[in-house]
């Protein structure tokens, strides 16, 4: 049982030290001066020793990264130019057959229908906690109150 134990932790700790590895090498960078200089590896006495200063940001190649190549990529994408002008038209063609040219069928009239017409007894038990509301909250229960003679229930 230990041994299975200890063979899945050795990756864990192997990848939390590459991680630890790579702060520190990209720590390194960022405190050089001067615009793109290669990264330089930490000397081994630094391993343990945490430095107090800030690192600086308008030196490194932070600075320099637009938050538009996180969201959409590469700035120049291999798109046609036709692209966007195609896309538009396809929408509005789905739009206008659907929107305008489709006939109705027997769905779209039973869409048109109350959803009280198809659940039996949903309209009741909605007036019952509409009704239990408003009393508890002081409001008006006359149109519920009318409702429910209509449909013969007891409040």
């Amino acid at each position: 049982m230990s041994q299975i134990s200890i063979s899945r932790t050795l990756p864990c700790l192997f990848h939390l030290r590459s991680i630890l590895s790579r702060h520190r090498t990209i720590r390194s960078i960022s405190t050089t001066s001067g615009p793109l200089r290669k990264a330089q590896a930490v000397p081994k006495s630094d391993d343990h020793e945490v430095k107090d200063e800030p690192i600086k940001y308008f030196n490194s190649a932070a600075s320099r990264w637009k938050a538009e190549q996180t969201r959409s990529g590469q700035v120049d994408m291999d798109m046609p130019w036709f692209q966007p002008y195609v896309v538009n038209l396809s929408v509005v063609v789905f739009l206008l057959y659907f929107c305008v040219f489709r006939e109705e069928n027997d769905i779209d009239r039973g869409l048109e229908s109350s959803l009280y017409d198809h659940i039996p007894g949903l309209e009741q038990k909605q007036l019952l906690v509409n009704y239990n509301y408003n009393k508890e909250n002081g409001l008006s229960t006359v149109e519920i109150e009318e409702r429910m003679k209509e449909l013969g229930m007891e409040y």
